[in-house]
């Protein structure tokens, strides 16, 4: 049974039967189906539910907020803020896929080549309770623009919710079954992973389960975005403005109840500048309301689950009776629900839990150094890499030292923040791969490389000589007509061409290339020799000569020159003289 429980009271609110195999097996036939039609669409027609997405969800933006409160435990302004967040992310991608997803071209001998992005089927979406909102629409508003399908399955704590974002897909018009979500338990995630109608999966959660997720996929051959844990580090420099940066570390430690990845949870901090700090910090802390989330004026909440409260306060005992100072809080809030209160401590170091480990919730850590050296390798020494935050009024230092931080993100003299513009994930435990930006829609695509080699001629094209009469010209309007000579007779595009001038008289070897040619003649007449057949031309013909076939070119007047333009389907050409052997590259001084 899946169970939706209120974190401010501890009363349950719903409980719902998981879905059954046959249930889940007919959503990922319908996924399968539908993904298979949606790819087909251009982007430009997809993006057009992404609009509607972002209609939806802020039309219901009060009823989905109060709906996250009462399942998750945040503050309802922080609950709203989550929804629009939502909206604004599915507008960026309705208006930026295509270009993030448009063909590459690159320039390549004697071909037409290109890069092309392609859905990679349905994606499976293993989501947590934090964000039940935000996590799941950061992915799916780039995977859908791309072409890919969603399988949601939800963390077992958000189930409403869960629903709820079925109801926006739904509303919004998306095609029958192509974003399904399954209320499961978590050992069906196993099962999801291996069937061969999920191409890729994409989890947010912990280190911990990660591991097991990423096992999963990777014995399936899948591809998979992992974001995990975090100990983001706040390092704030002597030369900082320390009353913003106290007034920042409030909002990047307590936000959302502590309980995010990309929380700032351990405080570096200069001596010189450390008791500024703390005192600054502290009374900010001091000040938050704690209270029901749903009330007007309350800025933390309670945590999720009463186990998660059990740990936090266990990371706290540990730490202070390791040495660290204990400022604020650190007490279990009597009464219904899981509250914990803003807790700081002060004097933290490597090897207490709260520098070590990561603090889940309303805790903060802060650690004093002696200088910049200590404070970059303190914020380096965790196992995790996701976020920073960097504090000083010097931004030509700051350049080199964001460099020299292991995240994923580096915020300079500001909060550490996930944007649809920017790239997100992190790097060592805190996860691989990137969401947002473009390099997140790039994630769930198969990045495709399309090469085209030059054309065969048409049929009935002319083996060696081609008279202008014999191409098709272009109306362009106006009374003008193109003639495409070189390039239809090439087939490719054209890499490199010149002109040799013939005085009367005057020839060249017979010779072959690397690859095909095409000659036009400019001025005067010209015998071709090509393939053992003599062919006698005059201004505008054009030969065409394959890849390896005999030929030569002399001026048919013995006193009026002869001037030929030659064009080769390759920046790299080849001219092999039959008689010696002799092989030298083609450029525009040699022929």
């Amino acid at each position: 049974m899946i169970l939706s429980v209120d974190p401010a009271s501890g009363v349950e609110l719903a409980r719902f039967t998981p879905h059954s195999p046959a249930e889940v097996d007919a959503a990922l036939d319908a996924a399968a189906g539908a993904q298979a039609r949606w790819r087909t669409l251009d982007v430009t027609e997809r993006v057009g539910l992404l609009r509607e997405l972002a209609r939806v969800l802020r039309a219901g933006k009060e009823k989905y907020a109060r709906l996250i409160t009462a399942e998750m435990g945040k503050p309802l302004a922080e609950a709203e803020a989550e929804i629009e967040k939502c909206a604004v992310t599915c507008e960026h991608y309705a208006e930026h896929a295509p270009a993030y997803l448009a063909d590459r071209p690159v320039v390549s001998n004697a071909s037409e080549s290109k890069v092309v992005y392609d859905p990679l089927g349905v994606v499976l979406a293993v989501m947590p309770w934090n964000y039940p909102f935000w996590q799941f629409f950061r992915f799916a508003a780039p995977a859908l623009a791309a072409g890919n399908g969603t399988i949601l399955k939800h963390a077992g704590t958000v189930p409403q919710c869960a629903l709820a974002i079925a109801e926006v897909l739904r509303d919004a018009g998306a095609p029958a079954g192509l974003c399904a979500t399954l209320l499961v338990e978590a050992d069906a995630v196993a099962g999801l992973i291996a069937d061969d109608r999920i191409a890729a999966v994409t989890f947010t959660g912990s280190t911990q389960v990660g591991t097991i997720i990423a096992a999963q996929a990777g014995a399936a051959l899948k591809k998979q975005v992992l974001e995990l844990g975090g100990s983001d580090p706040f390092v704030v420099l002597a030369d900082a403005d320390v009353p913003a940066a106290a007034a920042t570390a409030v909002r990047a430690r307590f936000v959302n109840g502590g309980q995010s990845c990309v929380n700032a949870k351990r405080f570096i901090v200069e001596d010189a500048v450390a008791d500024e700090f703390v005192e600054a910090f502290t009374t900010a802390v001091a000040a938050l309301r704690i209270g029901h989330p749903g009330s007007p004026g309350t800025d933390l909440g309670p945590l999720a689950r009463e186990n998660l409260r059990a740990t936090l306060h266990d990371q706290v005992e540990r730490s202070v009776a390791a040495g660290a100072k204990l400022l604020l809080g650190g007490e279990v809030v009597d009464g219904p629900g899981f509250f914990y209160p803003p807790t700081v401590l002060d004097h933290v170091t490597p090897g207490m839990a709260a520098f070590d480990e990561e603090t889940f919730g309303p805790v903060a850590a802060i650690t004093r150094v002696t200088d910049v050296t200590e404070a970059i390798a303190l914020a380096n020494r965790t196992e995790f890499g996701l976020g920073a935050a960097l504090w000083t009024r010097d931004l030509g230092r700051a350049a080199h030292l964001v460099r020299e931080l292991d995240a994923g993100a580096v915020f300079v003299n500001g909060l550490v923040a996930s944007d649809a513009r920017l790239p997100f994930g992190g790097i060592k435990k805190s996860g691989y791969g990137r969401e947002l930006g473009a390099e997140g829609i790039q994630e769930f695509v198969n990045t495709k490389t399309v090469w085209t080699g030059p054309a065969a001629p048409p049929a009935g094209f002319p083996a060696s000589v081609l008279r202008p009469a014999a191409l098709p010209a272009h109306n362009r309007g106006g009374g003008a007509s193109t003639v495409p000579l070189v390039t239809r007779a090439i087939g490719a595009r054209v890499f490199l061409n010149g002109t040799t001038a013939f005085e009367g008289g005057a020839g060249i070897p017979l010779h072959t290339h690397n690859c095909p040619e095409s000659v036009v003649i400019l001025d005067g007449e010209a015998i071709a020799e090509i393939d053992g057949v003599e062919h006698r031309l005059s201004r505008w013909d054009t030969t065409y000569v394959d890849a390896g076939t005999p030929h030569r070119f002399r001026n048919a007047s013995a006193t009026e020159p002869m001037r030929i333009l030659w064009t080769y389907a390759s920046v790299e050409a080849t001219r092999t003289i039959v008689e010696t052997g002799v092989t030298t590259r083609v450029d525009a001084e040699s022929r």
